[in-house]
């Protein structure tokens, strides 16, 4: 056996069981969830986030005009955990509504079945991007081992978050672009109103790239589910969300809103500028962030190398640009991943594979480190910029 394939396959290895360890110690976690309804935590008033899920979509069969209501969240999460303090519910009412059927079960075993599914997603994820990329098995092989070592997938997996959910429609918004298929690329990024935030750079990029049917459908059929949410729960209801959103967004010191457990732009200027600095440091880097991604999409449509290029910088873009990135929402690093696999050769090179492991399992430091995420994310956007104007290449026969 060739001397630098044995190198590979050890470090595999060694990847394998950081990723199996991760999982073993994370899952002690999910126990807790499962039985007790709460994590393990050694903070006071722990919350599960799947207590604020379950708790709205219980709120969403028995009363939707209280959706936003604090006292009524609470309320309903305490007869599901022990807790003091509420978890803002602060999706809008569409994601509710689409978890309504969890609370047609207890708990326990609405956890249980959301973690089957997150699991079916990352699956799903994986085997697509593998064949829409036409991976090799060495890529492909990386490509799990770093899903494995992602703990934003343990996040998600270990918490009951909506990630994979939203990971699953991007990947396969990126795909349907990638395949010129201008119907269903619209239709999935519409879809990602889940979340809204992950809405903007998908239709920014039609924008740019005057793709208007795709433009066109993915608007329509996000604005008619978000819309016809907020009907559903009227005008008072609504003005709750929007406060309780507003809330969210310029808020830095509620428990459940802590910019240092975030890994974006915006918490690495509230974390380490003075109060004074941050609101013009950080619109000098989202509007120099949203240049890169407007420059980068005016180019016209080139080899699959340059599209894969292209939505390696719009993704990381993405992440450093929303206000809200907690560690669950890294699990959308796969795409990214699986697309700069793709570039190398059929054997991926070993530092290519390694690195990727470490940026999977550095948001696990980041309670010792603070903001250490958000700064390799910019480490990255700013290297995939490098890489598409041709300053470095990854290594091929």
């Amino acid at each position: 056996m060739d001397t630098s394939i044995s190198w590979s396959n050890r470090f595999k290895a060694i990847v394998f069981g950081l990723g199996l360890g991760l999982a073993l110690l994370t899952s002690g976690n999910w126990w807790k969830i499962l039985t007790d309804h709460v994590p393990l935590c050694l903070q006071p008033n722990c919350v599960a986030d799947f207590v604020m899920f379950h708790a709205q979509a219980t709120l969403a069969w028995e009363d939707r005009h209280s959706l936003y209501d604090l006292e009524k969240q609470l309320a309903y999460q305490k007869k599901l955990a022990p807790i003091e303090q509420v978890l803002p519910a602060v999706y809008p009412p569409s994601t509710f509504l689409l978890m309504a059927p969890l609370a047609l079960a207890p708990f326990s075993a609405a956890f249980l079945a959301v973690t089957l599914l997150n699991l079916l997603l990352l699956a799903a994820t994986l085997r697509r991007l593998t064949r829409a990329l036409s991976l090799t098995p060495d890529q492909s092989q990386w490509l799990s081992l770093f899903t494995l070592c992602n703990f934003g997938v343990h996040a998600v997996v270990f918490y009951g978050q909506t990630s994979a959910l939203v990971l699953y429609l991007m990947t396969r918004h990126v795909i349907a672009t990638k395949q010129l298929q201008a119907q269903k690329a619209g239709a999935w990024a519409g879809l990602l109103c889940i979340k809204p935030q992950f809405l903007v750079i998908p239709h920014l990029v039609f924008l740019i790239r005057r793709s208007w049917p795709e433009l066109v459908i993915g608007v329509l059929l996000s604005m008619s589910l978000i819309f016809g949410g907020f009907a559903l729960i009227g005008m008072a209801t609504t003005k709750q969300y929007f406060s309780l959103a507003q809330r969210m967004v310029s808020a830095d010191n509620d428990w459940w809103n802590q910019w240092r457990a975030m890994h974006n732009l915006r918490a690495l200027t509230i974390y380490w500028l003075p109060g004074n600095w941050q609101p013009y440091v950080w619109a000098v880097g989202a509007i120099g962030t949203i240049a890169a991604v407007i420059l980068i999409n005016l180019r016209p449509d080139g080899n699959s190398r340059e599209f894969a290029t292209r939505w390696i910088i719009n993704l990381l873009g993405l992440l450093i640009l929303i206000p809200h990135l907690f560690t669950h929402d890294l699990t959308l690093l796969v795409l990214p991943a699986a697309l700069l696999l793709s570039l190398c050769d059929a054997r991926v090179p070993v530092w290519v594979g390694i690195g990727l492991a470490v940026i999977g399992l550095l948001p696990a430091l980041n309670y010792w480190a603070p903001t250490i995420m958000a700064v390799a994310l910019l480490m990255m956007f700013t290297a995939s910029l490098f890489l598409a104007r041709g300053k470095f290449a990854l290594p091929r026969k």
